[in-house]
């Protein structure tokens, strides 16, 4: 990574570019120097990629970066390929035991052939099942190639009795990762947003299972700022950017939103998502998430916090806003008397590995 890339400036550029693709024309190259391997950490050299060519700006670059944008943008088709054939594999897998997934985040997103679906780099399919069908399910993708990843009794203890998923699976052929989710957030966590709800209202595109557009965004607000870490997740960001601009043409899509929130019990992380979608150049605004807002030296915290988070990265107070936040996704995951029991073995385990 270049010296640009560490001290911050890769990540400043990369955020103009995210939020004016027109932006990338008019930089330097060293300004190009610094900026690719940010966006390439960040996963998002091959969006940005097809921002420029669907924009029809790469004519006006230098010879070498048309050369690094076309790299990537042929990377991210093959990307996009590789998870149709895998959402594929999964379907066929399932449907022969009367299952019929709804397929998450990544591989949702291109399967609909959404924007955040462009150039997706993918490092896993996710499918959410019902509780009850997690044995039969299990059964059917072991049929087919999967296999559970080696793990210690105590992680393999954590996946199934305190979280959202079964252990990750690994197709012994094709070496791709499959996350098979009952819920969307862990058992162990303050919010259960009933998987029922998710599951009835899920609709099908390409003869596949998806989201319904309003559970899309609540699941990726509830991913980012209620079980996941903002620190490095600028791409998490860009696809709740992209949703709230897609699907906030229709007029009707906030009161929707708003309403399946509250069904969810999902507000507060809403409110952060519409927020913070800001800062990846979101335009669209939610009036209707003002009641979760938090009060004001908990909002000021976070607007801190995710600020150097996604700004300076590799700087003293992004990494303790890092830090900060990587604590609060925990603490909103497990109760504090699992929560230090976790950490304390975690802890242990890294001592004396």
């Amino acid at each position: 990574m270049t010296p640009e890339a560490r001290d911050g400036r890769g990540l400043d550029l990369l955020l103009a570019a995210v939020r004016s693709p027109q932006r990338l024309v008019a930089m330097s190259p060293p300004e190009w120097g610094a900026l690719i391997p940010s966006a390439e950490e960040a996963r998002l050299l091959p969006r940005l990629a097809s921002d420029a060519q669907r924009m029809g700006l790469t004519s006006g670059l230098p010879d070498w970066t048309r050369g690094r944008l076309t790299s990537a943008l042929v990377r991210g088709q093959e990307f996009e390929r590789a998870v149709k054939w895998e959402i594929d594999r999964v379907h066929r897998a399932l449907l022969p035991a009367g299952l019929r997934p709804v397929f998450l985040k990544g591989a949702a997103y291109i399967a609909a052939g959404l924007p955040c679906g462009v150039g997706r780099v993918v490092a896993d399919v996710d499918i959410l099942v019902p509780e009850a069908e997690l044995p039969r399910a299990q059964v059917a993708l072991q049929q087919h190639g999967w296999e559970f990843e080696p793990l210690e009794p105590y992680d393999e203890r954590y996946y199934r009795e305190w979280m959202h998923e079964l252990p990750p699976m690994r197709n012994r052929d094709r070496g791709t990762m499959l996350d098979v989710h009952h819920r969307i957030l862990p058992k162990t966590g303050r919010i259960h947003p009933p998987t029922e709800r998710l599951l009835e209202e899920a609709r099908e595109v390409s003869g596949i299972s998806v989201l319904s557009p309003e559970h899309m965004v609540l699941h990726a607000a509830a991913h980012l700022f209620q079980d996941g870490e903002v620190a490095g997740a600028l791409r998490d960001l860009v696809d709740l950017r992209d949703l709230l601009e897609q699907f906030g043409q229709d007029p009707a899509f906030e009161s929707r939103l708003v309403a399946e929130a509250k069904v969810l019990g999902l507000g507060r992380p809403l409110f952060y998502a519409v927020r913070y979608a800001r800062l990846a150049g979101c335009t669209i605004d939610f009036a209707g998430v003002g009641p979760w807002k938090p009060s004001a030296p908990l909002l000021a915290g976070m607007d801190h916090l995710v600020e150097q988070t996604l700004t300076r990265p590799d700087t003293t107070s992004g990494s303790l806003g890092a830090f900060a936040l990587y604590t609060r996704s925990h603490w909103l995951k497990m109760p504090v008397s699992l929560l230090l029991r976790h950490v304390t073995r975690k802890a242990t385990r890294n001592f004396w590995s």
